[in-house]
């Protein structure tokens, strides 16, 4: 059985190979089916897009419950449990006739959202390499960078040979074969720390009476950046096209984005432990408004709307790892699980609305207004995080 065991770095490796499989067993499959979905099962497209706002909403409500169990037992059943859960789900979504079917496999996909796709792994790697946790939750990200462009091709490939419906139960087949036993095989055992007596997050840097208010102080700080990530990349194509490209170029600039991210991430895997956690959210939310006000400042065209999408990649990119990071540096690794939970509540019901509000910001004010709403979300962001780095340093 210690042939299959899996900790520390191999452990954070496997999970991040897993978090791949689930993400592009969800979250991307309407991207790619929305048509055939809508078509097949007599629904609106906007209906099948729905089912991420499904997921978002019933893994919100589970997850300080969920949390506080992953801090209680650890992380290896609730991981197993998510992959059975997104396993299950797309079962019933790949044999759906009809709207109910839909929303009970988004459902079913929702309850594993906070078990297999956001806060459980984050826990897990967490505990995984304790003494370096923000490399390890850094080269989990990084990692995850990667589910896009092996998922997207995958999912369009396979649905001329088989169908969406087979590609989804070959999806949930993927949860039972790989995702399970990989999940099984976890083992969180101690680890001699790095640097100090209990390593990243061993002492929370509030004291507790000040842990209600540093809690939404982050929360506000993580809401506007996130809601920027969530509902600009949806507009990032029309934003391009009302600012004069042609859609093939839209296209090809707003896809800067991804590899700016990548490039973020690799940078901060490899010397990010050199900059506190909270100063490096400031600096990615102040290259984020950076980037988002360049258009908006020079008027659109190619040059300064690339310059734009890039800035946002870089901070969005290295923002990903201050939401999973910050809360155990802040809150300590204590309860970790349970704060992620309790943070991922109110922001993701924030961030399902955030396309529907950058659309309307569009409609109403073209593509400057979309770019001057995020400019100024990301300057209360950097307030907020200026606030926030006060309060840990006294």
């Amino acid at each position: 059985m210690s042939a299959w065991a899996l900790h520390g770095r191999r452990g954070v490796v496997a999970i991040s190979m897993t978090q791949i499989a689930a993400w592009g067993s969800s979250y991307f499959v309407p991207a790619v089916y929305n048509t055939q979905i809508a078509r097949d099962l007599d629904i609106p497209v906007a209906m099948v897009f729905g089912g991420i706002t499904i997921m978002l909403l019933v893994g919100s409500l589970l997850g300080p419950a969920i949390g506080r169990r992953t801090d209680r037992i650890g992380p290896r059943e609730i991981l197993i449990a998510g992959s059975v859960f997104l396993g299950v789900g797309m079962t019933v979504l790949s044999f759906a006739q009809g709207p109910v079917g839909f929303v009970v496999a988004w459902v079913l996909i929702g309850f594993a959202m906070p078990m297999t796709l956001t806060q459980t792994p984050f826990a897990a790697v967490a505990q995984l390499m304790p003494h370096a946790s923000r490399k390890a939750l850094g080269m989990m990200t990084l990692l995850g960078s990667l589910c896009p462009p092996i998922a997207l091709p995958l999912l369009a490939a396979m649905e001329p040979i088989i169908g969406w419906r087979g590609s989804c139960l070959a999806l949930a087949a993927l949860q039972f074969v790989f995702c399970v036993p990989v999940h099984w095989a976890i083992r969180v055992k101690p680890q001699p720390a790095i640097g100090g007596p209990a390593g990243e997050g061993a002492r929370p840097m509030v004291a507790p009476d000040m842990r209600r208010k540093a809690f939404w102080l982050m929360f506000a700080a993580f809401a506007g950046a996130g809601f920027v990530s969530w509902g600009f990349p949806v507009q990032i194509v029309s934003v391009g096209q009302g600012y004069g490209l042609e859609i093939g170029l839209a296209v090809i600039v707003g896809s800067l984005f991804g590899p700016a991210q990548m490039v973020a991430r690799m940078g901060e895997t490899a010397f990010g432990d050199r900059l506190p956690i909270l100063v490096l959210g400031l600096s990615s939310a102040a290259i984020m408004a950076i980037g988002c006000a360049l258009p908006v400042i020079f008027g659109g065209g190619v040059m300064a709307f690339a310059a734009g999408v890039i800035g946002f990649g870089l901070g969005s990119g290295t923002m990903t790892i201050v939401r999973v990071v910050g809360p155990l540096v802040v809150f300590g690794r204590e309860g970790y699980a349970e704060i992620m939970g309790k943070l991922n509540l109110p922001l993701n019901y924030l961030f399902s609305a955030a396309p529907f509000v950058m659309a309307g910001a569009s409609s109403i004010g073209g593509s400057s207004a979309v770019m001057g709403l995020c400019a100024a979300l990301m300057l209360v962001s950097i307030v907020l995080f200026v606030w926030l780095i006060r309060m840990t340093r006294n």
